[in-house]
């Protein structure tokens, strides 16, 4: 919005009873369209047709309106509300603009808004096709007529768009203008649509925060959300990493290959005659398996999942832990964790420890705790004599992520060494005076020192990554060690040494035992390890 200067000279030559106008300018998704198709800027175009016009009808413009924002509602438009207020003034003897379209596209509240503002204060709508003077009956009706069609043309395309969307997902393509963390966009070969691929540089960071985030040397978020700021990277939209990036990363199925849409529908409430809009969460969505690669194994996905809003509050110091398996073993059908009900003398209740999942109407039927316990027992003790008997442990290395990391790190490090001497090169030939040297030389300093810091951090990580890789043969005799002890330990001992070696339990029984056959393991355990995966 700015005074057009030669209007004003016209204004003060001619006085304070020349009629004034001014140009409201609003893009269309027509214009963004034709941007992208290189018919130029939108609002400059428009704004050379309407003094076009102006010059033609010999109009003063003394303002022009610009809205930069998209927004659907006059509420989420300042400068159109701006010009209603002023419209209400009587400020302004008519306004230019495209269409009348560009006015109101909302609700028909906001058109009525829009009428009312312009009728009551005898305001003229001049378009380069026609002029409405609302004090006119018919141009009332049509400028009435024009505001319902484009209501119903906003409508309908903005349901087109939504089929679309949702067409896109069907198929396994990405619907969004924007690619998430790890990924960019790309354009399908030989069909319309987009799909993803890797950001080289990107993905590393979204493994590094998974890998740091499950496993047996797990951390919490606040934890990676540092350890990430002191390496020097960056997220796309901010200088720092937040506990609520990493925590979106980390529940974002497109790093498990899915693609998911609907979790945040726009809801509309009206309060004391205030429309409201708000994007509560949802389970009610779609997901599909996504046409992307894939980022991060199922397994790890899932069981950061497992971890995200499920922790609980730990027992005090003066409680005594009496379940083996607390904290390990979670339900097959809810994924929660599962509790031990302690026996009772009620002819209503059983008179032993059982292992049931607490979750309301969940299918999943409970079993004894010793059994379970048993069969866990048994089930480590296989899976020991296997892995002894092949030779061979499964590995995942983390190194490679970190090398790339490291590689990153000294690039950056590398390429303000060099601008260190080009500004020695500067300085020599002139162009730096020794005041500016000496400014940039120093900001230049505590970069250089930063990036070294980084250096060194991330060389202290790799270290220590493969140092833990070679700790894993380490790993098959601890297992022994605790299956050899481990019915003459205390249950907190068995229950903080499993928890050492085991991830999680999942447990698995829709079906009852028969009668006479309660000590029968009719249910089926599936065992995590703390291994490094494959």
């Amino acid at each position: 919005m700015y005074d057009c200067y030669f209007c004003t000279f016209l204004h003060n030559i001619y006085g304070g009873d020349i009629m004034s106008y001014c140009i409201y300018l609003r893009k269309s998704r027509k214009d963004l369209e034709a941007e992208q198709h290189g018919e130029g800027e939108t609002l400059a175009r428009h704004e050379r047709a309407l003094l076009s016009l102006a010059k033609k009808n010999n109009l003063i413009i003394s303002n022009i309106y610009r809205e930069v924002v998209s927004g659907e509602t006059i509420a989420a438009r300042p400068v159109m509300q701006q010009l209603l207020r002023e419209v209400e003034q009587n400020l302004w003897d008519g306004v230019l603009v495209m269409e009348v379209e560009r006015l109101a596209r909302g609700d028909t509240i906001d058109q009525g808004v829009v009428q009312r503002a312009f009728q009551y204060s005898n305001t003229l709508i001049i378009t380069p096709s026609k002029t409405y003077d609302p004090a006119n009956e018919f141009d009332e009706e049509y400028f009435e007529f024009g505001l319902f069609m484009s209501r119903r043309e906003y409508k309908t395309i903005k349901r087109r768009m939504q089929n679309g969307r949702y067409a896109a997902i069907s198929e396994g393509k990405w619907p969004y203008n924007s690619a998430p963390y790890g990924f960019r966009r790309v354009k399908l070969e030989k069909e319309k649509g987009w799909t993803l691929a890797f950001d080289e540089n990107e993905a590393p960071v979204v493994r590094l925060i998974f890998s740091m985030f499950t496993g047996p040397e797990r951390v919490g978020i606040r934890s990676i959300t540092r350890t990430l700021n002191s390496y020097g990277t960056k997220p796309r939209n901010s200088k720092l990493w937040s506990e609520s990036t990493v925590r979106g990363i980390l529940s974002n199925v497109v790093y498990d290959q899915c693609v998911k849409i609907g979790e945040r529908k726009v809801v509309r409430t009206v309060e004391n005659g205030v429309l409201t809009t708000t994007r509560p969460r949802t389970s009610d969505y779609t997901i599909v398996s996504g046409r992307h690669p894939r980022l991060i194994d199922h397994d790890v996905f899932a069981e950061a999942q497992s971890y995200l809003g499920c922790g609980s509050p730990k027992p005090s110091g003066s409680s005594i832990i009496k379940n083996p398996l607390a904290g390990i073993i979670v339900c097959s059908e809810c994924k929660k964790k599962m509790i031990r009900r302690p026996p009772s003398g009620t002819a209503s209740r059983v008179p032993y420890d059982l292992m049931l999942c607490s979750t309301y109407d969940c299918p999943t039927i409970g079993s004894p705790l010793d059994l379970v316990e048993r069969e866990v027992y048994n089930a480590l003790s296989d899976w020991v004599e296997g892995y002894r008997l092949s030779g061979q442990m499964p590995s995942k290395s983390l190194i490679p992520e970190k090398e790339v990391l490291l590689e990153s790190a000294q690039q950056t490090l590398d390429q303000l060494l060099r601008q260190k001497g080009t500004m020695y090169d500067l300085l020599e030939q002139g162009v730096y005076s020794t005041e500016v040297f000496l400014e940039r030389s120093d900001s230049l300093q505590n970069r250089i020192s930063e990036a070294e810091s980084n250096v060194a951090q991330l060389k202290l990580e790799l270290d220590k990554e493969r140092q833990r890789e070679a700790n894993i043969e380490q790993f098959l005799p601890a297992c022994e060690d605790l299956l050899s002890c481990y019915w003459d330990l205390s249950i907190p001992e068995r229950n903080r040494l499993l928890k050492l070696l085991i991830e999680s339990i999942e447990y698995k029984k829709l079906t009852k035992n028969k009668r006479g056959h309660l000590n029968e393991p009719n249910f089926e355990l599936t065992i995590k390890p703390r291994i490094p995966r494959k």
